[in-house]
Parts: C-alpha cells; structure tokens; sequence
C-alpha cells in the first residue's frame, strides 16, 4: 500500500493529464483542468517548484498575453458584455494550468506516461468508432447520431472525426517510438479510417496535413524501415474501408453523399459541402467590416449575427424549426474569421504576434526537447491550422484543449534565466541534447 501510494504521489499529475483527454468525450475534462489550476499557487511558493514555475510562467506569459488581451479589448462594447467579460476573466485559468503543467510533467517519464496513455486512448476510440458504424452503436450500447459516427463522443458528435485526426500525432509518434514498424502502420491505417468514415470534413483536412507532415519525415534516412513499411499503409486502409463499406449501409450513405457533392461547383453545392456554412463567413466578414477596431465581442457572435443575418438564413430557420426560437450561427467557424469578427484587428494583430512568440519558443528548444514536444506541437498545429473549418477556438472546449497542449509543449521545455539569457543555447553542454536529432528523426526503438 506505501509503494503504491509513493507511486500516486509522483505519478499524480500526468493521470491528471490522461484523465482530460480521457473526458473529453463527455465534456468533462475542465474537473482535471481545475486541478492543475488550483497546484499553481502552491508551485509558486514551493522551494523546489518555485523556480522552475516562474521561468515557465514568464515563458508562457507573452505567448498567453497575444490570446487574453485581444479578448479583454473587445469585452469594452461587445454585443454580449456579460458573455464576454465572464469568458475574458474566467480564461485566466489557462495560463495557470499550462504553467503547472509544464512544471509538473517536466520529467521525461511522466510526459511518456502522458504520451502513452493519450495514444490508447485514441486507439480505443478509433476502433470503437469502427464497431459502432458496423453493428449501429459502439462498445457501450451507444447508437450512432443521425448519419454521423460518434463513438463516446455522444454529447458532441462532430467532434469525433476532428478530433480523432487532430489528436492523431499522438498516437502515431508513440507508435513510431515504441512500437515495430507493423503496428505503426496499423495504428496509422486504423486512425485515418476512422477519421474518414466519421465524415467530418475537417478531420478530413487534418488528416490530410497529418499524412504530408509523415511523408516528409519519412525521408529522413534513420526511418527508412518505416518508409518501406509505410507503403502498406495506404492497402490496409483500402481493406479497412472496403470491409466497412460492405458491412455498413450507413457507410454506404456517407459515401455517396459525399460524391454527390463532387458533381458540381456551383454556390449552391459548396454551399450543401460546407453544411450552409457561406452565410456564416459572409457575416463575420460583415462584422470585421463595421467593426474592425475590436470587433462585435469574444463569444458574442450569435447575438451579433442576428443583427445580419437574412430573413430567410438557413441556421436562423433551423433554430426555428427545432427549438422554436430565432437563433443563428454560435461562432465563425474558421479561426480567422472568429478572430476578426470577435476582437476585430487586435485579433489578427494577437494572431501574429503569438505565432512569432510560438516560433521563437520553438526556436530556442534544444534537438532533444523539440522531438519531446514535437507530438504535443504538432497536434497544437493542426487544431489552429487556418485553411479549414473549427469549433470555436474561443469555447470552453477548444480553448482547453489548445492550452493544455501548450502545458505539454512547455513541460519539455527548459526556460532560460535571466543570467542565463546571455549563454547561447547551442553553447551549452547537454549530453542527451548533443546526439538527439531533430522531431521526428530519432530511429524507432523496438
């Protein structure tokens, strides 16, 4: 029982991780979330934590201060002060629990943990999704919603596919490092297969950015037994969707309504391709327009979008038609659009300075830190990709999602002092570092 409870009290953070992506399914993760948060004060004070704790807060700040400010900015006249002031403040918390996180999991065996655990967990969700498009529910007597898969993700079923593909670097780099050159492959085909057959388009997307980014990776010299390997990726996947078309009528649907889609290029049919999504991005272009200072509010879109949208708007009338009230679309839908119809220039400006502050981060990691941070970067890279459709990169859920995996970034990390900043990085002597090679180079180990 001491060996045990030794074994939580130093393992205790990264289950605190693999219980938020656990719990996402069920839009539960904010309880592990919160636990991370409340460990901030007290790392602060800690004499073994403090130190570390303010070089990783300092390190995070610029890089949280481009997210934060452009919300408070547009709280000032937003359509929806309440919603926007409560999100503004309550958003705090993020740079808190990325701070403890990336002191927390700063030791290498405990973000494997973390790395481990997420990538079966992925695992089991992409064969759950596959059991319930054969059989009309998944492993738990969950039924598939309308024509979509959602596995566990009952809640919010768009959020299977996406998330599935931009989570996907994940699995696949734990696979790549520890498991042989077959399974990599597998787990590859299963995960793409499950992404497809979901039918989100914009998993398809990032799925798409997940295989060019393995294709250039497998270049490299030291992965040259997966590069054979990776050829049977593209045969098992065509099993796998074939045996599944065969099976599944609802497959069968999914697949030819997607073709159908293909037969013209009119308004009207990328119109139906981007589920009626054009009026959106009419109006928050609309919004950027009358509004381009800071924009119509953080959150505050569905209000501001009654205010635009046509009498015959297709989501207005949804909203009618289901729940009996005139409501529009809840967000922009694509990254920059919310930015610019929510917080207006400061957005955009917010946008591109923490991208430079996410550059120089990266930039100033050592070979053996980036490939630790690589997976957790990567993921972070596909969820804020601009050329695609999003969830509401501003909800409680993305937003979440996005800090925690800059958590996971920065506990990789190792932030300079102030005495330090005079040292080049390459200067200094790391043994480890020295003979790493750059993400996603390092020969799989078996």
């Amino acid at each position: 029982m001491k060996v045990l409870k030794r074994k939580l009290q130093a393992e205790w953070p990264a289950w605190t991780a693999i219980a938020f992506v656990a719990l996402l399914p069920f839009n539960r993760s904010e309880i592990p979330l919160m636990v991370f948060v409340i460990a901030m004060p007290f790392l602060w004070r800690s004499a073994v934590y403090g130190e570390r704790t303010r070089r990783v807060f300092y390190m995070l700040l610029p890089l949280f201060a481009c997210f934060w400010l452009p919300m408070a900015l547009s709280s000032l006249d937003s359509y929806d002060p309440l919603k926007s002031w409560s999100t503004t403040l309550v958003d705090i918390r993020l740079l808190m629990a990325a701070t403890a996180m990336g002191v927390l999991l700063h030791p290498r065996r405990l973000r494997g943990k973390v790395l481990m655990w997420s990538a079966l967990i992925l695992l089991f969700w992409a064969i759950d999704g596959f059991i319930q498009l054969i059989i009309g529910h998944d492993i738990f007597g969950i039924p598939i919603e309308g024509s979509r898969l959602n596995a566990l993700f009952f809640k919010k079923y768009q959020f299977y596919g996406p998330i599935m593909a931009m989570l996907s670097p994940l699995l696949l780099e734990y696979a790549r490092r520890r498991w042989n050159a077959w399974a990599w492959a597998a787990a590859f085909a299963v995960v793409m297969g499950a992404v497809m057959i979901a039918g989100m388009r914009s998993g398809w997307v990032a799925m798409a950015m997940v295989i060019v980014v393995y294709a250039v990776l497998l270049l490299r010299r030291e992965n040259r037994e997966l590069r054979r390997i990776s050829m049977t990726v593209p045969a098992i996947l065509v099993i796998v969707i074939a045996m599944t078309y065969a099976v599944s009528p609802v497959f069968q649907k999914r697949v030819e309504t997607t073709l159908s889609l293909v037969a013209g290029t009119t308004e009207a049919t990328l119109d139906k391709a981007s589920s009626n999504r054009l009026p959106i991005f009419r109006h928050a272009l609309e919004m950027y327009r009358d509004h381009p200072v800071n924009g119509v509010g953080v959150r505050a879109f569905p209000v501001a979008y009654m205010d635009y949208a046509e009498p015959d708007d297709p989501h207005v009338a949804f909203h009618l038609e289901t729940i009996g009230e005139a409501r529009g679309a809840r967000h922009a839908h694509n990254v920059v659009l919310e930015l610019m119809a929510d917080m207006g220039s400061f957005g955009l400006l917010g946008m591109l300075a923490g991208l430079f502050f996410a550059l120089r981060l990266w930039r100033d990691m050592t070979p053996d830190q980036r490939q630790e941070a690589f997976p957790f970067v990567l993921a972070l890279v596909l969820l804020l990709f601009p050329v695609n459709t999003h969830f509401a990169i501003y909800g409680k859920f993305i937003s979440s999602l996005v800090w925690v995996l800059v958590g996971l970034w920065a506990s990789a990390a190792d932030p300079r002092s102030a005495e330090d900043e005079a040292v080049p990085v390459d200067a200094k002597t790391d043994p480890v570092s020295e003979t790493a090679a750059a993400p996603g180079s390092t020969p799989t180990s078996r």
